[in-house]
């Protein structure tokens, strides 16, 4: 078989796909092959033709390059061997109560042991939860016999040499081909065609404004992976394409196309679709167009494919009708769906090239394609200097394309993207479109008036919806570094609408009841049930969203209601009460005490985040807890100040760990501690401001270089 040349090899890497690879590449061929015979490619050729002529097709599929830059992620690992003491700690330490007879908030650590032993490399969550534990003087526990300095530094020095770095040196773990979301491939489509998927922007307050756009509709939602977040590349990787849906969204997006004649202008270079095209130029317009479709990524021969669907019947000329079908089968190229990378084969990290870092650039902050401007420096490669990729930096979040950050990465990480989705939060259009917007414009203030990170938990400023500007407050206005991109919706000029919506508008406030996001209205009704509040929900989601830690849910809990029909018969029983009977267990303490706190810190508010002083029984409430450490609080204003001062270290690297996470597509893993903890020494030099933490994660080793095996 015909091998590619060594000039081709950077870019259609070579090599044979083991059998022991194909059962996790099997999706992604099947995929392939889909798309590879829609009819849109209108092919008169053997399924063979699609790669190189005359070739079998399990040699085509092997040496697609969409195929290899998967195998990549799917190579196998060696068992290691442990050093004596630290099998030492475990068994002394660890295993009396963590073992496979009496696993204590079910963790197990005999299968780290020989004869039981688990490979390093397939169990580093596990060895986390010791090193993490032991690193915050956790364990062993109060009442037991505390780890000798000496042999708590042996152990985390272990751990570190083992699973943050390798050979002394950082790493970054292997790179996986990362394909496009629905949210993604929605932009991406808009910024490619000119047109318009979206829903517009609805300026009545009584008009449906959080309904699904059309591709939305026909595409199906993606599901959050480990990370997460739905760009997980992992998680994107293990399920199939919709291929008949992804169809429908271009036939869609296609006939928008045809209706706009502006889009085609700016594609076509005009806007007749009577117009008969000469072959030369042709072949022009759809080689810049197939260029911006796959970002760059040059492929002569699927261009050439590409070019075939409407050359072949050119002799009077190339229809508009040939054009756009040549157009469709650009869409339908893997390149197109999936973002290619170049694969070396290596297994120490390296830097992607400028075109690449364009790429990864433009999706991390605007959820779309590179512009002109990006794709311009990264084909010159001066992306790569750094001054150039900070201008870039600034530049890209005075764009309106910015609100990616706010509605996707927030959105999701935060959880508000909820509100609009599902309708178990549907409180009518004003009210639901309200404390959404109120969420969205607020993180979004964060990068356009260049604030810290930390005014999500407290700040001095709130963005109010029109129904809760009651406050005592007034309207405010911080200084400015970036563009306002919600301006547009306040105005009503040559608006006739008897009721107009009118967005949150930001307040200065001095009052225990509101600032930061974590008592906004939106917050509230997510963690709450439909009609009574959950301080555990309250208290679980600030542990985990906002502080990072995981909650593990304890098994055999009864409901909560238990706990309320025992005390049903006692006078002015509170929620405070239900909950100590709900979590008498000295187990349930281990994590409640910490909950339980926070959670009835935001008592004061009502499911829909209303402030109330009683319950609807005229009890009093009492907004006050103790944390862990003893510190007291007694109104959410003072909770707010205690999270800031207990937990503030975990907070931020909390913060950072998440935007990481979906700027990079996966799930931290501990090679990933090196670049937070670079991150984190910079904002605290800088007062944790977002703009900085979007910088140093831009500039960090896990977004800049690619590994391609373990």
């Amino acid at each position: 078989m015909k091998r590619s040349t060594s000039r081709e090899k950077p870019r259609y890497p070579c090599g044979e796909v083991n059998s022991q690879y194909r059962g996790a590449t099997l999706p992604l061929i099947q995929d392939t092959i889909q798309l590879a015979r829609s009819p849109a490619w209108q092919y008169d050729g053997p399924l063979g033709s699609l790669s190189e002529p005359n070739y079998p097709l399990e040699d085509v599929l092997t040496f697609r390059p969409v195929l290899l830059l998967i195998v990549s992620v799917c190579q196998q690992v060696s068992a290691t061997e442990f050093p004596q003491h630290v099998v030492s700690v475990i068994e002394e330490n660890c295993l009396p109560c963590h073992n496979s007879d009496e696993s204590n908030g079910d963790v197990d650590f005999s299968s780290l042991l020989p004869p039981r032993s688990l490979d390093k490399d397939a169990a580093p969550e596990l060895w986390s939860r010791v090193e993490k534990m032991v690193a915050a003087g956790k364990m062993p526990p109060e009442d037991a016999t505390p780890l000798d300095d000496g042999t708590r530094k042996n152990l985390l020095k272990w751990y570190r040499e083992t699973y943050v770095l390798r050979d002394g040196k950082q790493q970054i773990g292997v790179t996986t081909l990362r394909r496009l979301t629905r949210y993604e491939l929605q932009n991406t489509l808009e910024q490619l065609l000119h047109i318009k998927l979206k829903q517009p922007y609805v300026f009545s307050s009584e008009s449906a404004a959080l309904t699904p756009s059309t591709i939305e509709k026909l595409y199906p939602a993606d599901v959050a992976g480990e990370s997460g977040f739905d760009n997980d590349a992992e998680q994107l990787r293990n399920v199939r394409v919709p291929v008949l849906e992804y169809l429908n969204c271009l036939d869609f997006a296609l006939r928008i196309f045809d209706q706009d004649a502006m889009a085609r202008e700016r594609v076509l270079g005009s806007s007749d679709k009577s117009r008969k095209f000469e072959p030369a130029r042709a072949r022009q317009i759809l080689t810049a167009f197939s260029h911006r479709a796959s970002r760059g990524f040059q492929n002569a021969a699927e261009l050439d494919r590409i070019l075939s669907v409407c050359e072949n019947n050119s002799r009077n000329g190339v229809s508009y009708a040939a054009l756009r079908q040549a157009i469709k089968g650009s869409l339908l190229s893997p390149s197109f769906l999936y973002r290619m990378e170049i694969v070396r084969d290596d297994v120490n990290p390296y830097q992607v090239n400028a075109r690449e870092l364009a790429v990864r650039l433009s999706y991390f902050l605007w959820s779309s394609m590179p512009d002109d401007e990006l794709l311009a420096v990264g084909a010159d490669e001066s992306l790569l200097q750094e001054s150039v990729l900070r201008e870039q930096v600034q530049r890209m979040l005075e764009s309106p394309k910015r609100i990616a950050l706010s509605e996707n990465f927030a959105g999701q990480w935060l959880g508000f993207d909820e509100l609009k989705r599902n309708p178990v939060y549907y409180r009518g259009e004003s009210w639901t479109r309200g404390v959404y917007d109120e969420l969205l414009f607020s993180f979004d203030e964060l990068i356009k008036s260049d604030r810290s990170m930390l005014e999500l938990i407290d700040a001095d400023w709130v963005y109010l919806r029109s129904e809760a500007r009651r406050t005592g407050g007034k309207k405010h206005q911080l200084d400015e570094k970036f563009g306002d991109i919600f301006g547009q919706r306040r105005v009503r000029t040559g608006l006739k609408l008897e009721r107009f919506y009118r967005p949150p508008e930001l307040y200065y406030v001095s009052d225990d009841r509101i600032g930061g996001v974590i008592t906004s209205a939106g917050i509230m009704r997510l963690t709450s049930a439909p009609k009574r509040t959950s301080p555990i929900r309250r208290g679980v989601w600030l542990l985990e969203r906002i502080i990072g830690q995981e909650m593990q849910p304890p098994v055999n809990v009864p409901p909560l209601a238990a706990s309320e029909k025992q005390l049903a018969d006692e006078p002015a029983t509170g929620v405070v009460e239900i909950l100590k009977l709900h979590t008498a267990k000295a187990a349930c303490q281990t994590c409640h005490q910490h909950i339980d706190p926070l959670g009835l810190g935001l008592e004061n508010f009502s499911p829909i985040g209303d402030w109330r002083t009683t319950y609807d029984n005229k009890t009093a409430i009492s907004a006050g807890g103790t944390l862990p450490n003893g510190r007291r609080f007694d109104s959410p204003k003072q909770m707010k100040r205690e999270l800031l001062s207990v937990y503030r270290e975990q907070i931020v690297e909390n913060m950072v760990q998440r935007m990481l996470s979906y700027a990079i597509g996966r799930k931290l893993r501990p090679y990933d501690r090196v670049a937070v903890e670079r991150i984190k020494k910079v904002l605290a030099e800088n007062d944790n401001r977002l703009i900085v933490c979007i910088e140093q994660i831009i500039l960090s080793k896990p977004f800049r270089c690619r590994q391609d095996k373990p």
